[in-house]
């Protein structure tokens, strides 16, 4: 990304801060994830899509997410500060980080984390738009390298990795909702290429339940097979 975008609208933080605010005091909520990842070189071109959906109790420190990509389906779980990605057939398992605590917790689920990103870049204001056929407002964003690498979340991600150094373009694009300032849907697409290669990623995700009861229960046998150098023959 030589260029750099051009200056934030005011209309587009004050929507962004508005929609921050709206999410502070959400204990749960519930999200939908789609990307689609379309890689060319040369004559080759290939397409990986990966779909999830998951929950989060925000009071109870909890996370639960589904991921599914090609043949697999990966489970992950947050409990407190520490994360449990499922490893793929055929180690089974689950790979164990920290979570950070640095930042409130909020921050380590896909809601927070996609405002964050918003709060980080250029935004800019677009008003009014359909989605699903209800009213939203759209806001845009042109976000940076380092504000991509340090948001991602690859257990979200079908563990794709995408290469900052090699990033031409990134835009992304929120969807809120009118009369709560809440988050309805995001979407974020990156283009990347190195030595003639290109790739394209768009994630979507899609925010519901706000505020519903959610109870998130994490299977015993998660912490009975872990690994804490990530998950055997991943990159």
């Amino acid at each position: 990304m030589s260029d750099s975008p051009p200056p934030s609208d005011e209309r587009a933080v004050a929507a962004v801060e508005e929609a921050n605010r709206s999410i502070a005091p959400v204990e749960a909520y519930r999200f939908k994830m789609d990307m689609q990842v379309t890689a060319s070189d040369g004559d080759q071109s290939r397409t990986l899509s990966v779909d999830g959906s998951g929950a989060v109790n925000v009071s109870a420190k909890r996370m639960q997410a589904t991921t599914r990509m090609q043949d697999q389906t990966v489970k992950s779980y947050v409990d407190g500060y520490r994360a449990y990605q499922g490893c793929q057939d055929p180690w089974g398992g689950y790979a164990v980080e920290n979570v950070s605590r640095s930042e409130p917790w909020a921050t380590a689920t896909p809601l927070h984390r996609q405002v964050l990103l918003f709060e980080r870049s250029n935004v800019y204001w677009r008003g009014n738009a359909t989605l699903d056929g209800n009213r939203t407002v759209l806001v845009t964003a042109s976000p940076s390298a380092n504000t991509i690498e340090s948001l991602m979340d690859r257990r979200q991600a079908g563990d794709v990795a995408l290469d900052r150094g090699s990033l031409e373009n990134a835009t992304a694009r929120l969807w809120l909702d009118p009369d709560t300032n809440r988050p309805v849907q995001s979407e974020l697409t990156i283009k990347i290429s190195q030595r003639g290669a290109t790739a394209t990623a768009t994630i979507t995700a899609q925010y519901s339940g706000y505020g519903e009861p959610t109870a998130i229960s994490i299977p015993s046998e998660v912490s009975d097979d872990t690994y804490e150098l990530g998950c055997p023959g991943a990159s």
